[in-house]
């Protein structure tokens, strides 16, 4: 072979050489592109709200495999990678780290006493978590990573300051979990209610894992003659037991709540509950002259797959699951981007209502008054202010 021949002959080596690593990139670009876009939900798998955390479970399975019956996202499959968050604030940030170590940065978690310590984590490590439910005001941060789509306490306690007054009850007692939301509640309403007129007697607070109640339902019976009416909030899995043991010590005041109280999932037999008076979401888990036709297929698949209504407990997961796919199909996964998409949204036609995002990504929503009648809520007793 003569000098030039080798010259050529090497060319050519090199050239296969250069198209050979070529294939290779795009045969990885192509491959990575097939793997599955996985964000995290640090979700009430156990403990004592676990009910809610199979109303997690179900809405994310749901919302999943109709985004990805629909050709998932950009054409990638979609997938939620689901750690307990046990309703523990320790448990919380554990949860938190598994998924981080799992390469995940976006995030649903839900529960006052999990979206409170996890949020400045999150936003410290540059991710991104959004909270259907969660009402402490801890989650307050100016921050678009975090984002929330919940009547906060700071809705809750003016609405039901209202509620009271309405119906000339200025002289209260309350009986609030001690924890991030149950305290978050509490001091909502306590500066409203306070500001404005009203006295609370006396205030207790149960620990999350109680079953038995009596001690503090007691003091609150010693002050029967000096109050007008109770503020209850409860959402753990032994709302039933308070609601009986108060009967059985004979309170029989006015009692008012909100809409996690009564609809916990582990009140099954509402007649417990009649004549009690709570601060309520637009959004109905039975059917409403008013929904839309998205609506009304949700509520109708949700039933055929689960054989029961769709609380917001469910709705508002799944609405958190697709505002997420729709951000990532429009921005990519960056967290940054995301959390400045969601926050951007206005007029956003979701399940649990119209959503219209602040640059803080917290949504403004109506509260509404419901009541408890016959074994049955009935919708509605009017709007909050």
């Amino acid at each position: 072979m003569n000098k030039s021949s080798k010259v050529i002959a090497g060319i050519i080596v090199i050239l296969l050489i250069i198209w050979g690593i070529s294939a290779a990139n795009r045969g990885d670009k192509q491959e990575a592109s097939k793997e599955p876009v996985k964000i995290g939900g640090a979700y009430i798998l156990s403990g004592p709200v676990s009910l809610v955390g199979e109303l997690q479970k179900n809405a994310t399975k749901m919302a999943v495999d109709e985004i990805n019956a629909a050709g998932g996202i950009n054409g990638r499959q979609f997938e939620v990678v689901q750690e307990d968050s046990q309703y523990d604030s320790r448990t919380a940030l554990s949860a938190y780290q598994v998924l981080k170590l799992k390469g995940i940065k976006i995030i649903v978690a839900d529960g006052s006493p999990v979206a409170a310590p996890l949020r400045p984590i999150v936003i410290a490590d540059g991710n991104f978590m959004i909270v259907p439910g969660a009402t402490t005001p801890a989650y307050f941060d100016g921050e678009n990573r975090s984002c929330r789509i919940a009547l906060t306490a700071k809705n809750f306690g003016p609405a039901q300051t209202d509620l009271l007054l309405s119906r000339g009850y200025r002289k209260i007692a309350t009986f609030h979990s001690d924890n991030e939301g149950g305290r978050g509640f509490y001091e909502a309403l306590e500066k409203d209610f306070i500001a404005k007129g009203g006295k609370i007697v006396v205030g207790e607070f149960y620990q999350t894992n109680a079953t038995d109640y009596r001690t503090g339902l007691s003091k609150i019976k010693a002050k029967l003659g000096e109050i007008d009416a109770i503020v209850i909030q409860h959402v753990t899995n032994a709302i039933e037991p308070l609601l009986k043991q108060m009967k059985e010590l004979g309170i029989s005041k006015p009692v008012i709540t909100d809409y996690y109280t009564i609809n916990n999932p582990a009140l099954k037999d509402l007649a417990l509950a009649n004549d009690i008076e709570f601060v309520d979401y637009e959004y109905a888990k039975t059917d409403l002259t008013t929904d839309s036709d998205r609506v009304k297929a949700f509520k109708a698949n949700y039933r055929k797959l689960y054989s029961t209504d769709p609380t917001y407990f469910s709705a508002s997961t799944y609405d958190s699951i697709y505002l997420i796919a729709d951000a990532i199909k429009a921005v990519g996964e960056d967290p940054a981007k995301v959390g400045a998409y969601i926050s951007g949204l206005k007029g956003y036609k979701a399940i649990t209502g119209t959503l219209s995002f602040n640059s803080d990504c917290e949504v403004e929503r109506l509260t509404k008054l419901s009541r408890v009648a016959g074994g049955e809520i009935v919708d509605f007793i009017g709007y909050a202010k």
